[in-house]
Formats: C-alpha cells, sequence, structure tokens
C-alpha cells in the first residue's frame, strides 16, 4: 500500500482514507473534498497519452496517476499561487518531479492529452468559472480526449450548459451530493464550429474630477463585473494622502481598481499591485496598459518579501478564514512601509482590524466611507 500524506499531524491523529482497491492510503486532516472522492472513484487505470488536472489542490489525483501511467506527462493547473506553492510542496515530498504545477490565468495547450479532471464546487467555485474553465478544455484539448468533472451542485444545470458546450455528456449520481459528469471532446467541423464565449467585464470606475477608468475583470477575480464599493471606499480615502513620488503598494489587488484609481488620480506616483491569483494579475496587467498608466508594476505572490520601503499601503483584504488573511495583510503593511508610511485597510465590519492595527502599529483611526470603515495607521 502506497501512503500519500497530506499533513504533518500524527498518523493515529489523521483522516485515513484508502483508494483504488486499498493500494493507496490518504492520511489528511479531515478527509478529501467529496468531488475529489468521487473523481477518485472513477478514474480510468490506464490512460493512453497525456492528463490534465484542474483545480485540484491534494495532489492526491496526480500522484496516483503517475503511479499507475508512469510515461504520461501530467499537468496540474491551478489560478492561486497559495495553493500552487502547497500543491509543489507535497509532490515533492511524494518525490513526484514528473508532475508539472502550472499558475497561470487560463488553462495551457496540451494536444497530447487523453483525460482531463475538473472539481467543481457550487460553494466555493463560481459558476462563471466554473463554465469558464469547461469552455477553455473544448478548445484546449484534442478530440477524443475524456471529459470527467465532478460537482456539487444543481445537476441539470451543468447537464445543460455541458450539452452546449461538448455536444454529449453523460451524468451520473455518484453520491448524493454529487454528479460525475463525463464527456469526449468532438472533433471539430466545418458546418458547426465551436465558439468560445467571453465571460470577461468591462465597467467604468472613476474618483471624482478624474477621467473615468475601463476596468475588464474575468470570473474568479475580485470583483467581477462591478466595482467593489469597498475598493471605491478605500481609494477615495487614499487619494486624499497622494502627492507625487508616493510609492503605494496594493497588495491584494483583483482587478486594479485601488491602485490604477491611484496611478490614473496622481501622475508620478508609483504602484505596484499584487495578488496571489493569476487571474488577478493578468487583469490587472491589462487594465494599466489599455488605460495607458504608467508607474504600475504587477506581482503574483501569496508572501510578499519586499525590500522597498513603501510610503502607501492599502488592502481590502477578504473576509473568510477567520481574520488570518487580514492578519497577514497588515503585517505585510508594517513590514513594507517605510517610518512615516500610511497603511489603509477597508472593512465592511472593521472592528478587529481597528484594534490590530493599533496594536501593531502604536495608533489606529477609522475613517468612515460608503458604508465601511477604513482603518488608517501611521508606521512609527
Amino acid at each position: 500500500m502506497q501512503t500519500i500524506q497530506l499533513t504533518d499531524l500524527p498518523v493515529k491523529e489523521c483522516h485515513q482514507e484508502t483508494f483504488r482497491a486499498d493500494a493507496f492510503r490518504v492520511l489528511s486532516r479531515s478527509g478529501l473534498h467529496p468531488t475529489e472522492r468521487v473523481l477518485l472513484a472513477h478514474l480510468p487505470r490506464q490512460v493512453a497519452g497525456d492528463i490534465l488536472i484542474v483545480g485540484n489542490r491534494s495532489g492526491v489525483q496526480g500522484l496516483i496517476l503517475s503511479a499507475e501511467n508512469p510515461a504520461a506527462c501530467i499537468v496540474q493547473h491551478i489560478c492561486d499561487i497559495h495553493h500552487a506553492k502547497a500543491l509543489q510542496r507535497t509532490l515533492a515530498a511524494h518525490d513526484s518531479a514528473r508532475i508539472r504545477v502550472e499558475c497561470t490565468p487560463f488553462l495551457p495547450e496540451l494536444p497530447t492529452t487523453r483525460l482531463a479532471l475538473l472539481q467543481a464546487t457550487a460553494r466555493d467555485t463560481p459558476a462563471e468559472l466554473t463554465l469558464d474553465q469547461l469552455e477553455d478544455l473544448r478548445t484546449k484539448l484534442p478530440a477524443g480526449a475524456t471529459c470527467l468533472v465532478a460537482y456539487d451542485g444543481k445537476p441539470d444545470w451543468l447537464r445543460k450548459q455541458m450539452k452546449a458546450i461538448f455536444g454529449q455528456v453523460t451524468a451520473t449520481p455518484a453520491t448524493k451530493d454529487v454528479t460525475l459528469f463525463r464527456t469526449v471532446i468532438p472533433a471539430a467541423t466545418a458546418t458547426t464550429p465551436f465558439v468560445r464565449r467571453n465571460f470577461s467585464a468591462t465597467f467604468a470606475a472613476s474618483l471624482s474630477g478624474d477621467l473615468p477608468l475601463q476596468l475588464t475583470t474575468l470570473p474568479g477575480v475580485f470583483a467581477h463585473r462591478r466595482a467593489d464599493e469597498g475598493g471605491l471606499a478605500l481609494a477615495e480615502v487614499a487619494a486624499r494622502t497622494l502627492e507625487p513620488g508616493t510609492r503605494v503598494f496594493d497588495l491584494g489587488c483583483g482587478c486594479g481598481l485601488v491602485g490604477l484609481l491611484l496611478a490614473r488620480h496622481t501622475p508620478g506616483i508609483s504602484v505596484l499591485c499584487a495578488d496571489s491569483h493569476a487571474r488577478a494579475i493578468h487583469c490587472t496587467a491589462e487594465n494599466a496598459r489599455t488605460n495607458q498608466l504608467s508607474g504600475v508594476e504587477t506581482m503574483l505572490t501569496d508572501a510578499p518579501a519586499l525590500n522597498e520601503a513603501f510610503t502607501l499601503f492599502v488592502g481590502n483584504p477578504p473576509y473568510y478564514a477567520n481574520y488570518q488573511i487580514a492578519e497577514l495583510f497588515i503585517r505585510t503593511a508594517y513590514q513594507a512601509l517605510a517610518p512615516g508610511g500610511t497603511a489603509l485597510i477597508v472593512a465592511k465590519n472593521h472592528r478587529w482590524h481597528e484594534g490590530f492595527m493599533h496594536e501593531l502599529f502604536g495608533n489606529a483611526e477609522v475613517i468612515k466611507r460608503r458604508g465601511y470603515g477604513v482603518v488608517r495607521s501611521v508606521r512609527a
């Protein structure tokens, strides 16, 4: 039995699951996601070609397929660099250098792929992102490649969408909550060519007195199809502090809303926009280019280690993970700012942020804007 260990907990404290007639034992903190268990239960044992795995964070699918198909090239695609790094650590711990991890905004071209796997969850995966990736599979994979999709949402919706994309699809209820969809990439025809939908969205945003920016977003990027009110509040407060030469660090930039509004507002500043999501960085870079903004750089990172001392830090951290990500944002602000530099963090419920920033910086004040609180601290 081959053991795949996903946690550093002692074995007796791990959640244990076995797959492939007990040939593989998986040790984890709380068990694999139900959609992954379904895919593992339906994997073909032999694949006559290469394999693409989309959205998987554990690495288990790749490790099992690699062991059973030693000649196959396996690519695991993931959009977030934080998850990509964790995946790479797991693969390295199991000596699986043959599995390649790609963290890019779109799926790679893989003309020799014969099997593609996709996990899609109704709770964690935006519906448009699932559709975008399915259509990416339709256009990037060769005719005859098999696609297996495990989905824990309403099956009728996805069945209809996949039939429109691929032509034929079978749906099998695998568990009470998860449906397994199977399809084969059809051959292209001149009479009925596949036309890929455009899931991007463009909207205008501006600060008072400025020309509007045209910002484009993609599914999976915060905030898709709209200007986030918290981001606008943050940009409006931050704009009051700008002067030529200001060095701005925009962490969790999304489509670039805040950093690019500031770059438009005050010529002569420099802005570093950082995000862990490859699609976000792609959108920000494209938006800076489209709006002809100079002095803007982008960085794909989940843990920026910066030598440059910034004069202004802006952040709109997500609300999940019990403030762990918000804490990362604030600690990064403290490390990145020069003495006298200002940190601005926006939140709907700002009490925790205000308390933590006061503890770390020694000062904090709240500026109310658009129903949000922008917490301001100055680095001593």
